[in-house]
């Protein structure tokens, strides 16, 4: 509990927050435009298709965010202290995934604070934009599964991974069908989709060959964190043969 609590207060800081909070407030911003331009669209369809969208920036706000975990330790000199610590090395990898997540959930709360505002201001009710929030928490999620570890393991892990999120998750998964599996935001998007009824919205493009359902989608999620649990994990302790 005490590493988990210093390596979250790390994260969080003022600055660090404000910024991704920003980042992580675009959707909100589309969502008023898209009505102000448009005053007849459906509320609930709009809010749904933005939220998946320009959403898409929480991604990059989770990514920021959780590649800085054990990163900013190694960069600050404090990581060998960490490792004197009588810890396994397994409990050290699952603080820094929690705490991780934590913080990236810290985030995708306040980024769906901003848009659930922005749909109630243009009278979207709370049915359509409450669900917006499981969006950002399977994401969150399932980010910092994957970019904890990848802020170890490689040095430029932030290039990396927008390289994943540009490359892989926007431009090959709707083209390649065996890559938008490994897509986080779809995976995320078929929890939403299962939960967002009453948006009337249809997700078929969005999501591709990724089936909606958030029992399959959780399981998913889940599969992702064991991994990313057990690669930290691993290189925690072949760092520690170096």
């Amino acid at each position: 509990m005490v590493l988990f609590s210093h390596l979250y207060r790390r994260l969080m800081r003022r600055g660090r927050v404000i910024s991704l909070l920003a980042l992580s407030s675009v959707p909100a911003l589309f969502l008023l435009l898209a009505v102000l331009i448009e005053e007849d669209i459906d509320r609930g369809i709009a809010y749904s298709v933005t939220i998946a969208g320009p959403g898409f920036t929480y991604a990059i706000a989770a990514l920021i965010l959780t590649v800085a975990t054990l990163r900013d330790e190694r960069d600050g000199g404090t990581l060998p202290y960490i490792y004197m610590r009588p810890l396994s090395r397994l409990t050290l990898a699952g603080s820094s995934i929690a705490a991780g997540t934590a913080a990236a959930l810290t985030i995708a709360l306040g980024a769906w604070i901003l848009t659930a505002l922005s749909g109630l201001l243009i009278d979207a009710g709370l049915d359509i934009t409450f669900p917006g929030l499981v969006l950002f928490v399977a994401a969150g999620i399932g980010y910092a599964a994957v970019f904890v570890p990848l802020g170890y393991l490689v040095p430029r892990a932030l290039l990396v991974g927008l390289g994943y999120l540009i490359i892989i998750e926007s431009i090959l998964a709707p083209l390649v069908t065996g890559l938008a599996q490994f897509s986080i935001w779809r995976i995320a998007m078929s929890i939403y989709a299962d939960v967002a009824v009453a948006t009337g919205a249809d997700f078929a493009d969005t999501l591709g060959p990724v089936e909606i359902g958030a029992g399959g989608g959780i399981a998913k999620i889940a599969a992702i964190v064991l991994a990313g649990l057990g690669i930290l994990t691993w290189a925690l302790r072949r760092r520690d043969a170096l």
